[in-house]
């Protein structure tokens, strides 16, 4: 029994020959072995199929009239979109030359004419698989820079936090006008800041041991969302008075849900640390917490800031990694573009809504997200 290489998704292999009778040949041949086949007989026309269809491998005859197999594997991998899609090279010639010529151009192997079916499958079927998990590795890779970037961002405000207490912490003692009571609330948040980042980054860490893209397990106990968000404008506060912003959240609704605080953390922090970063100085920041506007069950979180409006046609834009917007931070924060992301892919876990839009009779913007929760 034949066994397909990919037996939810059968592998595209272009096969680009101007001899009909072997485009005929080494396609049934791949077929019955459950790989799907395009075929071509013209150079360019190979060039556009490449790019459009994506091939899992390229078989590529050498000699053709009009552009040649040499050219046509040269513009293949000199395009970023192409680039990585291996090439087989299908040639009559014997000569030493040919063969250096072919690899110069950037094939990694060849096959010789007349073909001998158990070598053309034994060296497709060895480039698809390197080629599969050069893809794995390479997905691989980009999930671990997702997480280190999402570990370094989100460490960075509540580090942030610690350093605007601690100073001022430092100056009152300094000054000799400290109060015991404002001393200890600000080393109690400080501790408290200290113990988040070292949930936070346990939490991120045993949620890669899952699937990516799977929705988080749920907590067993209910957490208290307005009492994370109350706990953000604590530590959000230090910036907020360096910048003379009154930072105002008045909880009135008091949801109870089965999230991690750190996945809480993490959606709702980004935001209200961004409305201090590019708020006016003098002005005023709002958060808010009420019921879902849009579903039966859940809740809605909204930052009211005092920032340059954003434009329509960069809303959707800012929830994109490293895009930022055209507002620049005011004071000494920074910024690299990636914390808004960061948000929309934890919304997107909860089947969640995100967004942004001018603020209604004043200047600024409201960012929003609302998720859904089970009856």
């Amino acid at each position: 029994m034949k066994t397909p290489l990919n037996a939810i998704e059968p592998a595209k292999i272009l096969i680009v020959d101007d001899e009909p009778h072997n485009l005929q040949l080494v396609g049934e041949i791949l077929r019955l072995e459950g790989m799907a086949v395009i075929l071509s007989i013209q150079g360019d026309e190979a060039i556009e199929i490449a790019r459009e269809q994506q091939p899992a491998l390229i078989l590529l005859d050498i000699m053709m009239p009009g552009v040649d197999g040499l050219t046509v594997c040269k513009i293949i991998k000199s395009d970023k979109a192409t680039k990585s899609i291996p090439i087989i090279f299908l040639t009559a010639a014997t000569e030493v030359i040919d063969l250096v010529s072919a690899f110069a151009a950037g094939g990694v192997d060849y096959i010789k004419k007349p073909f001998i079916r158990e070598e053309l499958l034994a060296r497709v079927q060895t480039h698809i698989s390197l080629n599969q998990v050069r893809q794995q590795l390479k997905a691989l890779y980009q999930q671990k820079t997702d997480l280190l970037t999402t570990l370094a961002h989100d460490i960075k405000n509540p580090t942030g936090a610690i350093d605007g207490l601690a100073t001022l912490m430092m100056e009152d003692i300094k000054e000799g006008n400290h109060d015991s009571h404002q001393l200890y609330s600000m080393l109690e948040l400080t501790r408290q800041s200290a113990r988040g980042m070292t949930d936070f980054v346990n939490d991120i860490l045993n949620e890669e041991t899952r699937h990516q893209g799977e929705i988080p397990e749920l907590t067993e106990a209910q957490v208290n969302v307005a009492e994370i968000v109350g706990h953000l404008v604590e530590l959000n506060a230090v910036q907020s008075n360096e910048k003379s912003i009154r930072l105002r959240y008045e909880p009135t609704f008091k949801p109870m849900v089965h999230i991690s605080r750190r996945i809480l953390t993490g959606m709702f922090d980004n935001i209200i640390s961004n409305a201090v970063k590019y708020s006016r100085n003098n002005s005023e920041v709002i958060v808010h917490l009420m019921p879902s506007q849009s579903q039966a069950n859940g809740f809605r979180f909204e930052v009211h800031d005092n920032a340059i409006v954003i434009s329509p046609e960069n809303r959707k834009a800012l929830f994109k990694k490293f895009t930022k917007g055209t507002a620049v931070p005011i004071g000494k924060s920074s910024s690299h573009g990636i914390g808004l992301a960061i948000v929309k892919r934890l919304v997107d876990l909860y089947n969640g809504d995100i967004g942004v839009r001018k603020r209604v009779g004043g200047e600024g913007n409201v960012f929003y997200l609302e998720i859904p929760l089970e009856s």
